[in-house]
């Protein structure tokens, strides 16, 4: 984990929510490409698992990566993969950008997920959500142990991908199934948050989904996408954790 050339600004987006995200600022852009991609989902303004195409809607998101050369096939994995982001619409799903934790040392990044397990050797805790929700919409950030596998033809015609990693998210008590941090941002309530795993999914045939331990909470088809533009460096810090999840699981250990 590191903390480097932390910049702070007027444009800081402050979003307190899971115990799982964290800080992150950019000290270059490298050569990073913005790979953005649209698709068509089933049930993300439906019946979580709908997957009739009946009410399907639009979504969109994009995928930053390292060294992608337009023409030139590439390999997806956890060395090049920047960030990924999912702007939705989901009644199911919060709006995500995924920041890879293990890109590069230049880059800083604080996850608590492993730390608030190693101190409280727990899965699952309870807390209240407080925080603002940014204008532009809600994102929780995820990122530790990621693991990314995948490739892409140089046309972006062909293509699979898929992200995996840990994190901490609010869940119903009785069902076990994940909510949407943002529903709960400053509502008072406590919630339980457990440790699971999310999974991101795009096959070479179009079909994608977003499932968390497993369960398929976004369902999609007819991914495409194109090269947008190179990333340009950001010199304010994205995401600001609330720590007052941490400590008062700490406390509570």
């Amino acid at each position: 984990m590191y903390l480097r050339n932390a910049c702070f600004s007027a444009a800081l987006m402050v979003a307190a929510s899971s115990a799982s995200a964290g800080i992150i600022f950019e000290t270059s852009a490298q050569n990073r490409t913005i790979i953005s991609w649209t698709g068509s989902c089933s049930d993300c303004l439906g019946t979580k698992g709908d997957d009739s195409f009946l009410n399907a809607i639009n979504v969109s998101g994009n995928i930053v990566v390292d060294g992608f050369t337009y023409g030139e096939d590439y390999r997806f994995n956890s060395s090049n993969l920047y960030s990924f982001q999912y702007d939705g619409p989901s009644n199911h799903v919060d709006n995500l950008i995924i920041y890879n934790a293990g890109y590069s040392s230049e880059d800083a990044w604080i996850d608590n997920s492993d730390d608030i397990f190693s101190t409280i050797e727990r899965t699952e805790f309870l807390t209240t959500v407080t925080g603002t929700v940014s204008p532009e919409g809600y994102y929780a950030e995820f990122g530790e142990n990621l693991s990314v596998v995948g490739k892409i033809t140089g046309d972006l015609e062909s293509y699979f991908l898929s992200i995996s990693f840990d994190t901490y998210v609010p869940v119903d008590p009785l069902t076990g199934e994940y909510i949407k941090m943002s529903t709960l941002v400053n509502s008072g309530q406590e919630a339980l948050l457990k440790l699971i795993t999310f999974d991101l999914e795009f096959f070479d045939d179009g079909t994608w989904y977003i499932k968390a331990n497993d369960e398929a909470y976004d369902i999609g088809r007819n991914a495409q996408l194109s090269v947008t533009q190179v990333s340009e460096p950001t010199s304010f810090g994205v995401f600001l954790l609330s720590l007052i999840a941490f400590s008062r699981a700490r406390r509570a250990s």
